[in-house]
């Protein structure tokens, strides 16, 4: 990466970016980023090496629509959900439970659609009668129940009774880092084979290793599409409008009472075509207030772009 020698600010965030866990805000180094700041993390898909440009504190929560991208596996992969088949959005659909809505019915969607415009309709239609086993087990797949560079986060002890709130990220027990999101982001843009993701402030342990996900062709195809149309015509449309960094997104946003806060994920580049070359980078920001359309999208783009990637 190469900054702009006129622009001190780009400079500095260049140097947390290299710095690889060193933490630079208004010009001052500082060993943690205090509660209740954006938080941003990136990795390099070929070392492995995760960047801290905004500090070294790794927010957990609720992940929100994030999770459905393991959803989407689980429905994938089990054959619970036929991939050339629509379901209908209507705008709400009501559980045994709970009454999960849209802010509008989006119609007939197919999966790719559905996690593209982040529908909860869908999912809830999807897994309603599904165990939460199953989901459960995807998530540990995707090393939901393992930490990344020493990242606190939390994993169901039990099999949760509700598998639509756990398919919506929305499970009280699950709590995962936001590094632990961003390596979902690189599994699926690396078709499941990335490097051992490390900083230069944690020490590898014994069971460190490089991570593997198994899944079928087409699901990685399905997924990494969705997460293209979710970055040039669903929930994260205006991140990079004109398509520079040919991002692959997902979006996911908790409500706290009438509060919110929003996760985003993604890689790049990323191209429809499987002789398209591999991504080289993934992130994930974290935004304490606002819905990912108000906070983390446009705080994600201002972040990718005050740097010239590589």
């Amino acid at each position: 990466m190469n900054d702009t020698p006129k622009n001190p600010h780009r400079r500095r965030f260049l140097k947390s970016l290299l710095s690889l866990g060193g933490a630079v805000e208004t010009g001052r180094e500082v060993s943690a980023r205090p509660q209740g700041k954006t938080a941003f993390f990136w990795c390099d898909l070929k070392s492995g090496n995760i960047g801290f440009p905004t500090g070294l504190n790794v927010p957990s929560s609720r992940p929100g629509s994030v999770m459905k991208l393991v959803t989407a596996a689980a429905l994938l992969e089990e054959g619970i959900f036929n991939p050339n088949q629509t379901l209908d959005c209507t705008g709400s659909f009501r559980t045994e439970r709970e009454v999960y809505k849209c802010p509008r019915g989006h119609g007939p969607l197919s999966i790719e659609q559905a996690i593209a415009c982040s529908c909860n309709v869908f999912f809830a239609r999807a897994t309603h009668t599904v165990g939460a086993g199953v989901i459960l087990h995807y998530a540990r797949l995707f090393g939901l129940d393992r930490g990344v560079a020493g990242s606190s986060f939390s994993f169901p002890r039990e099999i949760p009774l509700d598998s639509v709130r756990l398919a919506l990220g929305l499970d009280p027990d699950l709590k995962p880092s936001a590094l632990q999101l961003m390596r979902i982001a690189a599994l699926i843009g690396r078709r499941g084979r990335i490097p051992f993701l490390k900083s230069a402030e944690v020490v590898a342990g014994p069971d460190d290793r490089a991570f593997e996900l198994d899944l079928k062709k087409d699901t990685f195809r399905r997924l990494k599409n969705a997460m293209i149309m979710a970055a040039r015509e669903g929930t994260a449309k205006e991140l990079d409008p004109e398509d520079r960094l040919k991002l692959a997104v997902k979006t996911g946003t908790v409500a706290h009472g009438k509060k919110f806060e929003s996760f985003i994920v993604g890689f790049f580049p990323a191209g429809s075509s499987p002789a398209d070359r591999e991504p080289d980078h993934a992130f994930c920001l974290h935004a304490p207030a606002g819905t990912s359309h108000d906070a983390a999208v446009p705080q994600a783009r201002r972040m990718l772009f005050s740097v010239n990637w590589p």
